[in-house]
């Protein structure tokens, strides 16, 4: 069609042109097998990009035979706008361009981009088990996280009282740490997903599984069967599969030759964040390639894997280069994207001296993988910030004062010449974030943490800035949440009389009640709003309070709950509060597609059992997976971050981020060595991911992982400060307690610390502390 140089010279006019490094990933052959390891910063959905459309332009690869996938969905959207934007920019240059020949202009005019596949791989899974089934079979429906964890509640811890059997009890429990602090019936549901996801996501053998138990086991591995199944079997019956069912489905019919009407269009694969891939979705993409002669192309960052508690195995991409060459008979050729675009050359620099510092970790790493360098423009910048105070409420006041300073006043002086102040016209605290291992507003002792302090000394200012962190408390325990839930309660089901009626357990029970006198509370407090009371009582007693109308027979709850948020400000107008408000709806819409009232309810004064029966649904599936604390805020509820508030996130929340400034909180939590936070700071053992790991691997290809739990965990700690510390782009600020801090006596993997206790940075001089 094109030749490179018209290529990259139509590409020129819009863009800077790409360095050595990226233009050896974009200008590979097609038929090339491709490891790309792409630090932070270093442009790789950039680089993924134009090899896409180099593929299509320069060698003739069709549209439809590209393939590209990532991790989420909002990188997708991300990466097919850069796909179509620069695309017909591209094609519009070429056109102009009196070198480029009328026959590649008339090619380039039918050149159909849209018809490229990018989006994640369950998109993808979703789509293959629509559009080629089997003649005269249903494609199955999709159950997503609401409706899967709800189902497998219902149908599988909650028969029989599983939640209570001893045996389960104990493996659970195990699995957690044994520590009961937490350990509730929303805790078990969590393991009992995490299991079931496990066991696809590792092909674990079960029946190995089963037979190779130890004798004090085999009672809890046998409910646990009972419960898994239990699941299982509720999801077929509804034609439905969790995301688990769907991968493992697809990978089934690729192995079986059944998906060939796909598969033989594809001439190029390209998976981004490979790293946190695991063995089903490994297999998947390997056998699409194979389609393709092996033209399987992976991009991620070993560094950068924060997903072991969702089953992702690092080894797969730092093992890439060996794994595809016992599948493909060949090598495959590795790039590696150093060149760091957006950090400033100090944050590079004090990020591969972290990344360095600890020498067992470094042979967890891809080998030969470069130091990170610091792009071509990029500016000397700032010193690494430390903010270290005696107890957390000094560091919050004076945290608070910094924050004030560089967006709401004339800066903050760090030095005589240096001043960290906001862009005047553009900035605003939203360039601005703090990070943290846990965005909680309160310890597991009842105690005020960081976030909460920071949002109380931020709000008491003048002007007050707001903090935006949806996740600080468990959802269930959030006031308005509180609210909100118990007028639903109390409209669905006054007096909870058909509550009262049917088993739920404890935790769900205590918790309804809970909601319905906060709402009768608030209703009688003299705060609520004009109308709500009266609303709230024509929906209890089904009667509209107007002449000539009578209540309807069925009536959807989407109906009340929109009519609630009518009332309720916060629901619509907060950020944080329609984030809240999006958890109620997609449980809601859970309940609609397993219940067989489809969230409907229903009033007939002739049949009470039928009316009362659409009211246990409604508590059963709406209701109570949210009270007994299943349902909780994620990063997919989150959709943006607002500009004039300061964002509290989890690091994990973090990934694929920048800031300006980003704030990372090392050590707020820690006045002294207590084995309680170690998990946090400098790990003993491993966490619940790690046992889980080493409970299934054994029993499936990968086999037995060769590092100790507590190694996995320290290599998981450094791995997710090392996410955060290369998240600015000007400025770094660390802030903790000062017995955590690099020069204090606690042991801290975040301030320097190697596995073996020493503290490397004790003298540091690259933190400036202010």
């Amino acid at each position: 069609m094109i030749s490179l140089d018209e290529f990259y010279r139509a590409l020129k006019a819009f863009r800077p042109l790409p360095d050595p490094s990226q233009r050896a990933a974009i200008e590979a052959p097609p038929e090339a097998g491709l490891f790309i390891v792409a630090g932070p910063g270093s442009g790789k959905t950039t680089c993924l990009t134009l090899r896409m459309l180099k593929l299509m332009m320069v060698d003739d690869v069709p549209p439809r035979g590209i393939l590209a996938t990532t991790f989420t969905v909002k990188a997708a959207e991300e990466l097919r706008s850069r796909l179509l934007g620069w695309g017909f920019r591209l094609i519009d240059q070429l056109k102009a361009d009196a070198t480029v020949s009328a026959q590649a202009k008339s090619q380039l005019a039918d050149l159909d981009i849209n018809q490229v596949y990018t989006g994640t791989l369950d998109s993808l899974c979703e789509r293959l088990l629509r559009d080629h089934r089997t003649p005269g079979t249903h494609p199955p429906m999709l159950a997503d996280d609401f409706v899967g964890k709800t189902l497998l509640m219902r149908n599988g811890l909650l028969p029989d009282k599983r939640y209570e059997d001893d045996a389960l009890n104990q493996f659970f429990l195990d699995l957690h740490g044994g520590n009961k602090f937490g350990f509730h019936i929303g805790t078990k549901g969590n393991l009992l997903q995490g299991l079931w996801d496990r066991r696809h996501q590792d092909l674990v053998d079960w029946d190995d599984f089963l037979a190779s138990s130890p004798v004090a086991e085999k009672p809890a591995r046998a409910v646990l069967t009972d419960a898994l199944s239990d699941y299982e079997k509720v999801l077929k019956d509804r034609h439905m599969v969790d995301f688990a069912m769907l991968e493992y489905e697809v990978l089934k019919r690729l192995r079986a030759g059944s998906l060939h009407e796909f598969t033989q269009d594809l001439r190029v694969v390209l998976v981004d964040e490979y790293q946190d891939t695991n063995l089903l979705q490994e297999q998947i993409y390997f056998e699409m390639a194979k389609a393709c002669d092996g033209a399987l192309g992976v991009v991620g960052d070993d560094d950068q894997s924060l997903y072991r508690f969702r089953g992702a195995t690092v080894n797969l991409f730092r093992d890439f280069a060996a794994r595809y060459a016992d599948v493909y008979g060949k090598a495959p050729l590795p790039v590696y994207l150093s060149a760091n675009y957006r950090s400033t050359k100090s944050i590079v620099e004090f990020v591969n001296q972290f990344a360095e510092l600890d020498t067992a970790y470094q042979s967890v790493r891809v080998a030969g993988k470069p130091r990170l360098t610091a792009g071509p423009k990029a500016k000397d910048g700032l010193p690494v910030l430390g903010m270290f105070r005696d107890n957390v409420e000094d560091l919050a006041s004076d945290l608070a004062d910094f924050v004030h300073a560089v967006f709401r006043r004339t800066g903050y002086k760090i030095s005589p010449t240096s001043n960290v102040k906001a862009d005047p016209v553009k900035g605003d605290v939203g360039d601005c974030a703090l990070l943290c291992s846990s965005p909680a507003d309160y310890s597991s002792g009842g105690n005020a943490r960081l976030p909460l302090l920071l949002k109380e000394k931020l709000a008491a200012m003048d002007p007050p800035i707001e903090v935006f962190n949806p996740r600080g408390q468990d959802l269930s325990k959030i006031e308005l949440v509180a609210i909100f839930g118990g007028l639903l309660a109390e409209c669905i089901d006054p007096g909870a009389a058909v509550q009262s009626t049917f088993f739920l357990t404890q935790d769900a029970q205590h918790t309804l009640n809970t909601w319905r006198a906060a709402a009768i509370g608030f209703l009688e407090g003299g705060h609520a709003p004009a109308g709500l009371y009266d609303y709230a009582v024509a929906w209890a007693s089904r009667d509209p309070k107007r002449h000539g109308y009578a209540w309807p027979r069925s009536l959807s709850v989407i109906e009340l709950v929109y009519g609630l948020v009518h009332y309720l400000k916060p629901l619509h107008d907060d950020a944080e509060g329609q984030v809240y408000l999006e958890a109620f709806t997609r449980q809601l819409g859970a309940c609609e597609q397993i219940s067989g009232f489809k969230g409907r309810l229903v009033y007939d004064p002739a049949n009470e059992e039928l009316s009362n029966k659409s009211v246990r649904d409604l508590i059963r599936d709406f209701l109570a997976p949210i009270a007994s604390e299943l349902v909780q805020v994620d990063e997919e509820l989150i959709g943006s971050f607002p500009r004039n508030r300061l964002s509290v996130l989890s690091i994990h929340q973090s990934k694929g981020l920048e800031f300006p400034l980003t704030i990372v909180d090392v050590g707020s939590d820690f006045k002294t060595n207590h084995r309680a936070h170690a998990f946090k700071r400098f790990p003993e053992d491993g966490g619940a991911p790690h046992r889980m790991e080493d409970l299934m691997r054994v029993h499936s290809a990968l086999g037995k992982e060769p590092r100790s739990q507590r190694d996995r965990a320290i290599d998981d700690l450094i791995r997710q400060y090392f996410v955060a510390f290369s998240r600015p782009q000007e400025v770094l600020l660390l802030v903790g307690l000062k017995a955590a801090s690099h020069q204090g006596r606690i042991a801290n993997v975040a301030t320097g610390y190697t596995r073996d206790g020493v503290p490397a940075w004790n003298r540091s001089k690259n933190i400036q502390e202010i």
